[in-house]
């Protein structure tokens, strides 16, 4: 395969992990990161391709990271406790495995509801940190899809200045 025909197969590749950063779905910028490994393994690294594919490393990782921070920073705007955010949390890693994407959702907003309404047995303030976790991890989709389209912007300079 030509240079021509592999960067256009990653460039196409980066796409559908940027509009996978919109729904909850693995891989989404984990994928565009292995489609620049894969730029630089299969076209060349270039002189700077070591440098942008570090910040595209870095920009992943923040974009991990910003999933769960928005998502918490959500739920203590709502009134979560720590523990709730965590275990709202860890509720809904572990509903993404058993259920898949809507496993996710629902063990990130129930665990939260169900730890807030332990603590304080008060419905309307469980709901309360519940919508609070829902409204942050709909923000992390927003931080998610920028940080997204950053990546493929500095993929883009490393394909131009290659």
């Amino acid at each position: 395969m030509t240079d021509i025909v592999i960067t256009i197969l990653l460039g196409l590749a980066m796409l559908i992990g940027l509009a996978t950063t919109l729904i909850p779905v693995i891989p989404d910028l984990g994928l565009i990161l292995v489609s620049a490994l894969g730029y630089g393994l299969l076209v060349g690294w270039g002189e700077n391709g070591w440098w942008l594919f570090t910040i595209i490393v870095v920009l992943g990782l923040a974009g991990q990271a910003a999933e769960m921070i928005v998502s918490g920073a959500g739920a203590r705007r709502g009134g979560a406790s720590w523990l709730s955010t965590f275990g709202g949390l860890a509720a809904g890693v572990i509903g993404l495995f058993v259920f898949g994407p809507i496993g996710l959702i629902a063990g990130l907003l129930l665990g939260t509801f169900m730890l807030e309404f332990i603590r304080h047995k008060n419905t309307e303030e469980a709901l309360r940190a519940m919508f609070g976790m829902g409204v942050g991890y709909g923000a992390s989709f927003v931080v998610k899809f920028l940080l997204g389209l950053v990546m493929i912007g500095v993929w883009i300079a490393w394909v131009v200045v290659k």
